[in-house]
């Protein structure tokens, strides 16, 4: 296919690969793909891959992080009070913020701008960076300045100003260039500064379970697929110390993961989903003591020793 490039392996350059696990995108195309285990690092990548300019194409507009949260009807206000019931995703972030006493906020792929909009309401400067023209002109709509593209087409639009924070959620496996963004946003922290992540873990019980159903492998948006050690390793080769990694409370892996096997294009329909997911969110914390999570969190500070211009 003329919009395909087979690549070597994205975090070590390392030609040696082979074929791991053959799935599809289930959301949207329902086209085949692949990913390969790179024999040097281990990490695991989509290969061949969309080319980086025809990628948007598999970006659907009902794509979940996409979606404006709209208050309509019985059901949407039913669903959004049970979520206010079962807790705040957003208050973690929160907390971590305050901890460092940050005060500049950079988000990486806002989506539809929930988070962005959730830290400005708590007193803090923020700012996106997001690719997607229709949700830069929602959060730009909310008074918050969100740059159209990714990070490395914006870098000299933001100039000399430095974060306390830069946050990406659910982001950094869409990631083409890994490494190059890590050394940007190197730059871009402040002394102490540090980057937020979270992010599916491929090594995860819930990956082996569902294999080439589950939902963090999201093919063909995820262009790398990360566990623990090639995550730290990532991290650590461009200029952080890693301050905390562990297993992510995220409802909604398991149960979409479900949606991928069982379930006509990979989605359950939306009141049946709201159904299973409350319940669901009450159990998780057994269910991340049991069997841990699909998702990792990741914080990291800037090593000022580190020198990766």
């Amino acid at each position: 296919m003329e919009d395909l490039e087979h690549i070597d392996c994205p975090l070590c350059g390392s030609d040696k690969h082979d074929i791991a696990i053959v799935s599809k995108d289930y959301l949207f195309s329902q086209k085949e793909f692949n990913i390969s285990k790179c024999e040097s690092c281990g990490v695991l990548f989509t290969n061949p891959r969309v080319k980086e300019d025809q990628i948007s194409y598999y970006y659907y507009s009902d794509y979940s992080p996409f979606k404006e949260v709209k208050q309509l009807g019985l059901f949407q206000k039913a669903k959004n009070r049970l979520g206010c019931l079962f807790g705040n995703p957003h208050l973690e972030v929160l907390q971590i913020l305050q901890s460092i006493k940050a005060g500049t906020v950079l988000e990486i792929g806002p989506g539809n701008g929930s988070l962005l909009y959730f830290l400005k309401d708590h007193g803090f400067e923020v700012i996106g960076i997001e690719k997607d023209s229709n949700c830069v002109e929602l959060i730009r709509g909310k008074g918050i300045p969100c740059y159209l593209g990714d990070l490395n087409d914006v870098i000299d639009r933001i100039g000399t100003k430095k974060f306390d924070a830069i946050i990406m959620c659910q982001v950094f496996e869409h990631l083409y260039h890994p490494k190059k963004t890590l050394r940007k946003i190197h730059n871009l922290l402040k002394e102490k500064g540090i980057i937020y992540l979270t992010l599916p873990n491929i090594g995860s019980f819930e990956a082996r379970l569902f294999g080439k159903y589950w939902r963090g492998i999201d093919l063909p948006r995820h262009i790398v697929h990360y566990d623990i050690n090639t995550i730290r390793a990532t991290l650590t080769e461009t200029g952080f110390n890693i301050i905390k990694l562990e297993n992510h409370i995220f409802s909604s892996s398991f149960l979409e993961s479900i949606a991928f096997r069982f379930f006509k294009k990979g989605k359950m329909p939306d009141k049946l989903y709201y159904l299973l997911y409350y319940p669901w969110k009450l159990l998780s914390p057994l269910h991340h003591i049991l069997i841990g999570s699909g998702i990792i969190e990741v914080i990291a500070i800037k090593n000022e020793k580190s020198n990766h211009e």
